[in-house]
């Protein structure tokens, strides 16, 4: 995409920055990972570069499985234009009313199905899942990866537990049912807890964004 086009900023993390700009009158959302001074310039164009495009090249692998994602426009070197989904995060839902139970199963359907490609999110919580016209939206894929290690699939699994309460995850549970090794995860999640391994990733989230005035 060009570099002249207008963007506002929209909300920043550790990682990237998220603009709101505009293609052709159609409002898009534009992920760009931003230089770290403290690393070497080569190392740095590097890292961003890879990381662009593994976060791309994931969500296009989840959206070709019919997971509902936000449709990218463009991917340039250390940005990803991309649909804005309107909506709310189910962090902003009330979990707890029909829209709510319905948005958490699906949810766990959701996560069953990345699982059962080999995608794993790295941040699975509520406030990286949309509600827009019933459909659930998986966003934020900054620290997801392509992986079939039950240790990964368990630790997402075990950020949406921290993240709601006990009769919560029972209805994500019924959907996440649907991926056929979950007994295994969830064996895997209990066996995280009892080593005492499991530790939040907030520092490294990058979907742990400052939204613009807050």
């Amino acid at each position: 995409m060009p570099n002249d086009f207008s963007k506002n900023l929209f909300a920043r993390g550790a990682e990237a920055k998220l603009y709101i700009s505009s293609i052709f009158d159609k409002q898009v959302l534009v992920k760009e990972r931003t230089k770290k001074e403290y690393r070497a310039k080569e190392l740095d164009e590097r890292i961003r570069k890879l990381r662009t495009k593994n976060e791309a090249k994931i969500i296009l692998k989840a959206s070709a499985a019919g997971i509902n994602v936000p449709r990218i426009f463009s991917v340039g070197e250390f940005d990803i234009y991309m649909k804005k989904i309107s909506g709310k995060r189910l962090r902003e839902t009330n979990l707890n009313s029909e829209k709510g139970r319905e948005a958490l199963e699906k949810s766990g359907k959701i996560l069953a199905k990345m699982h059962g490609i080999g995608i794993t999110h790295g941040d699975f919580t509520p406030a990286n899942l949309m509600l827009c016209s019933n459909e659930v939206y998986v966003i934020d894929f900054g620290l997801a990866s392509l992986s079939n290690e039950l240790e990964e699939k368990a630790v997402d699994v075990l950020l949406m537990e921290k993240s709601i309460s006990t009769s919560q995850f029972i209805i994500f549970l019924e959907g996440y049912q649907n991926y056929k090794e979950w007994k295994n995860v969830l064996k895997r999640v209990e066996e995280i807890k009892k080593r005492g391994r499991y530790q939040i990733r907030a520092e490294e989230t990058e979907e742990n964004l400052e939204e613009n005035g807050e």
